[in-house]
């Protein structure tokens, strides 16, 4: 079987859909998604980044108080069930999930959510304290996604101070030694110190990378740059729910980083801070270093493991040329990958498998928008908790990442007999659970499938011919969604 169409759709995006036609131009099909941030489709309600934190603090409290004052466990069992069912507990990360998965297989531009994804796990949020429970979907899909068509910079200006990275680094602890909080006396006995998490991944994992030989002195700093940003709840005692600046928290006096000074000028309750963080994170964004690694982490999550110097050199001009903007960044990754990535395969992770396999096999995957409809009243069904089981089952909650870099690109990472049998599993039950159309035969749709996403299909003929012509469509789903074909671009 030869084939007209181009692993390039699965490489950049999610693949074609049975009822897309293979584009004359697969560049200009892939620049045309990237243009502009595309609205989303999901027809159900869609939570804001407040409204979000608005619920996880009334649960957070809410659960607090049940413990201080209920000693009966049965009695007390019985209520925080209650509570978990008016406040979501168990719903609103798949569906969240659910918003995400459908906006990658149903729309027309799923090489812009690609490099939402992407992005979403280079700013990675730590599971704890009920962060992918209730506020990292909406810091993926509102937060992130409402930067990229902005400049690098601006990006990680507005994740270093979105809610869930300082309330996951504990930005909000973080006490300047020599501040004016820190110096009054009533405030001794609950004054927290200086915390470093925010400041060195802000080097670490953000911008510069230890490349840049940062030193302790560098990372204590940054972390001294940071100070005064904070979750303040108008006390300065507790976690609020807004990120705010607090002058009279900010370690004073000038904080060197990488042998640039920056001066306490610009921080002021008027001017929030802006001035002394802005002008140290533009530095970092615009350091050769930092270029060189996200265009590097760039090229290895869209063409390949190991990435050659021509193909991230084009990725460094456009940032270069364009002064980090995303869309001349984004621009780039994909004239490297028509340029260079026929050369090279990609091992995919296993949310990027799982969503490929619904759209080239025209699955109605996350299921419909109405299966999602709940009335915090009890436990959500089977179906709207199915995205993220389904994540869990292969290994791959990008809500929950257990470190702050994320989960991991080189595709080493995820060729464990254990994550290869997870997939083999799960396609066993792709029909059942929705990543394949159920109305058309499952024989034709593969070949439908590789004519558009495939250079060449002989390795499908080949291994038909020794399954046999009684082979079930449980067993083609499993040979063709594992065969090292699909499992790599």
């Amino acid at each position: 079987m030869i084939s007209s169409g181009s692993r390039f759709y699965r490489k950049v995006g999610f693949g074609l859909r049975a009822d897309e036609d293979v584009p004359t131009d697969r560049l200009g099909w892939a620049l045309e998604q990237v243009k502009d941030i595309p609205s989303l489709i999901w027809p159900g309600q869609i939570r804001s980044v407040d409204e979000m934190n608005d619920i996880r603090t009334f649960f957070l409290s809410a659960e607090e108080k049940l413990e201080q004052n209920i000693k009966d466990p049965t009695e007390l069992r019985t209520k925080r069930e209650t509570l978990y069912h008016q406040t979501g507990r168990r719903y609103f990360e798949p569906y969240e999930l659910a918003i995400r998965h459908y906006q990658s297989v149903h729309s027309n531009k799923a090489v812009f959510e690609r490099f939402q994804n992407f992005w979403g796990n280079h700013f990675a949020i730590v599971d704890k304290i009920k962060l992918a429970t209730f506020n990292n979907g909406p810091y993926h899909r509102e937060t992130i996604r409402n930067q990229m068509d902005k400049r690098f910079a601006d990006l990680v200006m507005a994740t270093t101070l979105s809610f869930p990275m300082m309330r996951s680094l504990d930005n909000f602890l973080s006490r300047g030694p020599n501040s004016k909080f820190s110096k009054n006396k009533k405030h001794k006995k609950n004054v927290n110190g200086l915390n470093e998490n925010h400041g060195r991944e802000l080097l670490e994992l953000h911008t510069v990378s230890p490349a840049a030989g940062y030193s302790q002195e560098d990372v204590i700093n940054s972390a001294y740059i940071l100070t005064g940003w904070g979750l303040w709840d108008g006390t300065k005692e507790k976690e609020g729910k807004k990120v705010t600046f607090m002058s009279d928290m900010h370690e004073p006096g000038t904080h060197k980083v990488l042998a640039k000074s920056y001066k306490s000028k610009g921080w002021s309750e008027k001017e929030k801070g802006e001035n002394q963080l802005g002008e140290f994170v533009e530095d970092l964004c615009a350091n050769p270093i930092c270029i060189d690694f996200i265009s590097t982490k760039l090229c290895r999550h869209f063409i390949c493991d190991e990435p050659t110097k021509q193909m991230i050199d084009h990725i460094k001009v456009a940032w270069k040329a364009s002064d980090g903007a995303l869309p001349a960044i984004h621009i780039a990754v994909l004239e490297a990958a028509d340029r260079y990535g026929d050369a090279h395969h990609k091992f995919q992770s296993p949310e990027v498998w799982l969503l490929q396999s619904a759209r080239m096999l025209g699955g109605n995957w996350p299921g419909s928008p109405d299966n999602f409809e709940y009335d915090f009243k009890q436990n959500p069904t089977n179906n709207m908790r199915q995205p993220a089981w389904v994540l869990e089952e292969i290994g791959h909650s990008p809500f929950r990442a257990k470190q702050p870099n994320g989960f991991p690109d080189h595709g080493q990472a995820w060729l464990s007999p254990e994550y290869l049998v997870r997939r083999l599993t799960l396609s066993q039950s792709a029909r059942r659970i929705g990543l394949i159309d159920k109305t058309r035969p499952v024989a034709g749709m593969i070949k439908e499938a590789i004519a558009r996403n495939f250079e060449d299909g002989t390795f499908w003929d080949e291994l038909t011919a020794k399954l046999g012509s009684q082979v079930d469509d449980k067993s083609l789903c499993v040979a063709f969604l594992c065969s090292k074909e699909v499992l790599q671009s």
